[in-house]
């Protein structure tokens, strides 16, 4: 039987951490994201919970997103298909 999935309220949050890109470098930011979910089910469940915990606090433009870590964890559950 499948493990219950972890709760990301319940993971310790990341270390604070500035990854900063000048907008030009932004398409490869969204690529390595777009190919990182390609293949979400082939990433430890751990690791998982700590990308998830790091995309709530790394620095971007839109940085005052209500309920982020939230949506963030709704986001790659969003095609089962794609995530367990």
């Amino acid at each position: 039987m499948a493990e219950p999935a972890k709760d990301l309220r319940t993971v310790k949050p990341a270390e604070r951490k500035a990854f900063k890109y000048p907008s030009e470098d932004e398409t490869y930011v969204r690529r390595l994201g777009s190919a990182l979910l390609a293949h979400w089910n082939e990433v430890p469940e751990d690791l998982r919970l700590k990308i998830v915990s790091e995309a709530a606090v790394v620095w971007d433009r839109e940085y005052n997103v209500p309920q982020l870590t939230q949506k963030l964890e709704n986001f790659v559950r969003r095609y089962p298909g794609r995530v367990r």
